[in-house]
Parts: C-alpha cells; structure tokens; sequence
C-alpha cells in the first residue's frame, strides 16, 4: 500500500468522523430542545395550579364576581391579586410561544383565560385601570387586541352554575 492510498482513507475516516459528530450534536440538540418544551410545560401547569389553587381560597369574591355585585375595597384588592397572578402567568407562555417554547395550539387554550378574566365588563375595568400598567408593552398590545370586540365571558358563570342546567 503506498502512501496516496493511506492518505486517502484517512481522509475518508476523517469524513466519517465529522459526518457522525454532526449527527450525534444534532441529536443531543434534538433531545435538550424537547428537555427545554418539557421544562417549560412543566413549569406552565405548576403556574396554573398555583393560581387555582389561590382562586379557591377566595370563591365568594368569584360568586360577587360573576353575579357582578359590588365588590368591596378588599374584595377588590384580592380580585387584583388574582387577575395580577394569572395575567403574569398568561404573560410568561405569551413569551414562551413568542419564543418557539410553546406551540400556537397550547397558548390559544392558554390565551382564553385573558377573555375569560378581562372580557367581562368588570375584568375589562380592572384590565384598563390597572392590568395594562403591569405588564410587558408587547404583551399589553397583544391583550387589547384579543379584547377589542371580544364578547363578555360566561366561564365562570357556568362554573358555578353547571349543575343547574339539564338534570338529565
């Protein structure tokens, strides 16, 4: 064998390399990519959970809520708190969808929470007096947009009227 033919396969070899450390980097990049959704997916419903479960602590501002009495200065400062929380959380998975994190589908099922807090004539008021001041511009934007013309929401009305309605 001279030393053209051991040159070549060298070459060759050294291509080969090349070809499977492209191919292993694709793959590790492939497999933290899909790490980096699971976090995040993760940390979205730790979010949710964290909200509901402070929302359960406070039904009958809900009940006033939806059966749209007047709310009192501390039920009022309670509803704040728990429009803020879920308005934050909402503001995170905007920016994780923004970010190719989320896709379109999981933040349009995420986004109704915003119609179903801020559509209403009250969620609309406390959205233009003091959401809108708390959050990221660009998110603000994106939020008066999806309310502007949106029909008042009954969510949580059906939540607490859901077996109320046909017996059968």
């Amino acid at each position: 064998m001279n030393w053209e033919a051991i040159g070549a396969v060298a070459e060759l070899c050294g291509a080969a390399a090349v070809v499977a450390t492209l191919v292993y980097l694709a793959v590790q990049l492939r497999q933290n990519n899909e790490l980096l959704r699971s976090g995040s997916r993760q940390a979205l419903v730790g979010n949710d959970v964290t909200s509901l479960a402070a929302n359960l602590q406070h039904t009958d501002v809900f009940t006033k809520y939806v059966s749209e009495q007047t709310l009192s200065q501390e039920e009022q400062l309670q509803m704040s708190f728990m429009f803020a929380l879920d308005l934050r959380n909402r503001e995170f998975e905007y920016f994780q969808y923004q970010n190719g994190l989320l896709d379109k589908e999981t933040w349009l099922s995420y986004r109704q929470v915003i119609l179903i807090n801020h559509a209403s004539p009250l969620g609309r008021r406390w959205w233009d007096k003091v959401g809108r001041s708390i959050v990221d511009p660009e998110f603000a934007k994106a939020v008066d947009e999806l309310l502007l013309g949106a029909d008042p929401d009954t969510t949580y009305r059906n939540m607490s009227s859901w077996a109320d309605h046909d017996k059968n």
